[in-house]
């Protein structure tokens, strides 16, 4: 089935009340203190309290949102995700490099803790692989629709895999954070040279 940008934007989770008007600075708030809780203590350490205190908020206001942690969780990522959707410069170099920044960016914010607990509690963890996996792999869908509009421009050479395109990109991403002590961090300017650097290697081997 053909997925679109509307795949990122973050689903109502179960259980949160359909005619609550929503209050986008009030939410940002919980979410990012929602990755700031995950950063530090991954799946053991998440709970809706925990995220309450964070936030400092009353839990009852927490709960009128979301029931469980699964929902507040998967909230959270989707939205880390959504801008990625409006990625579209008209130049296949461009769009690279502002995918490749904000993924680095994701990847390093609240010191890379939120990275690295999803690749172990997805592992150890079935019941959240089942509600995270199809979010993230929204993102691989905006990767391959970007290279798909660098083909159509003719950008992009024909035969070039998308998907195998798309998993270098995201790979060269991740494997920059890694590579980076836990705390570390990275200016703006540096993330975005980078992921411009990425480009240039990706587009030298796939470009027209």
């Amino acid at each position: 089935m053909q997925r679109t940008s509307a795949d990122l934007a973050p689903a109502r989770p179960q259980g949160r009340p359909r005619g609550r008007p929503r209050n986008p600075d009030f939410e940002d708030r919980i979410l990012a203190a929602a990755a700031q809780v995950y950063g530090a203590g991954g799946w053991a350490g998440f709970s809706l309290d925990a995220v309450a205190r964070a936030a400092g908020i009353g839990k009852s206001t927490l709960y009128a949102r979301w029931t469980s942690g699964e929902d507040l969780l998967c909230a959270m990522i989707a939205g880390r995700w959504q801008a990625l959707a409006a990625i579209d410069t008209g130049n296949l170099h461009d769009d690279l490099t502002a995918f490749g920044a904000l993924v680095l960016s994701r990847y390093l914010e609240t010191g890379g803790g939120v990275a690295r607990h999803l690749r172990r509690d997805l592992a150890g963890h079935p019941e959240l692989a089942t509600r995270i996996g199809p979010v993230l792999g929204a993102v691989t869908v905006q990767a391959i629709a970007i290279l798909r509009r660098g083909r159509a421009r003719g950008q992009l050479r024909a035969g070039v895999s998308t998907a195998l395109a798309s998993d270098m990109l995201l790979s060269a991403m991740e494997a920059h954070a890694g590579r980076l002590a836990p705390g570390d961090t990275m200016s703006t300017a540096a993330i975005t040279a980078y992921a411009a650097r990425v480009a240039d290697l990706l587009i030298g081997g796939i470009g027209t």
